[in-house]
């Protein structure tokens, strides 16, 4: 039985001829890569077909047939043009972001708040900071943390009530109240 070209092309791409694939296959490739990136990404048509056929080599053994073979072709294709159509929408939400001054100026002052709020948290005596990070920090109830330190229950609150007071003292007013504003 004689076999046709594009069996032919599986043949020798599983043993490492390329010829034939970049021959007859790769301009096709090419010309579907480049119809769904647009006009701004073109140049990387190229990368996702290469890329393409890496994976196809990394499994050339796995095809049983030519049809799976373009097929697994042609879908790797089509997620890298996705993966990178999410990449450009994804960079372009963020330079937006980082362009709208008030975002940037909030995202600082977030930052710097966080910084201060956990130095200040740091600095508090070790059972203090124990309860302090297991009520606020990972939402546990009084009685929760009183069960997993072996406290009372008056203890954990004496301990959350001495903790905010040092933090009332080293952070500014309007810092803690920022930060504390729904206790």
């Amino acid at each position: 039985m004689a076999v046709n070209w594009e069996e032919q092309i599986l043949i020798d791409f599983r043993k490492g001829k390329l010829d034939l694939l970049y021959r007859e296959v790769y301009p096709g490739l090419i010309l579907y890569a480049v119809k769904y990136l647009g006009g701004e990404s073109e140049f990387l048509a190229e990368d996702c077909v290469q890329n393409a056929i890496f994976s196809a080599w990394q499994r050339r053994t796995k095809f049983d047939s030519v049809y799976t073979f373009k097929s697994f072709l042609y879908t790797s294709i089509k997620n890298e043009i996705i993966s990178i159509h999410r990449k450009n929408s994804a960079k372009e939400r963020y330079v937006s972001q980082l362009e709208n001054e008030a975002f940037f100026q909030n995202s600082v002052i977030d930052q710097e708040a966080q910084t201060i709020l956990y130095n200040a948290i740091e600095e508090l005596p070790e059972k203090a900071r124990m309860v302090f990070e297991m009520s606020f920090i990972e939402g546990l109830k009084n009685v929760e943390i009183a069960e997993k330190l072996g406290l009372s229950d008056s203890s954990v609150k004496k301990y959350k009530a001495s903790a905010l007071d040092f933090l009332r003292e080293k952070l500014e007013s309007t810092l803690f109240s920022f930060l504390f504003l729904s206790l």
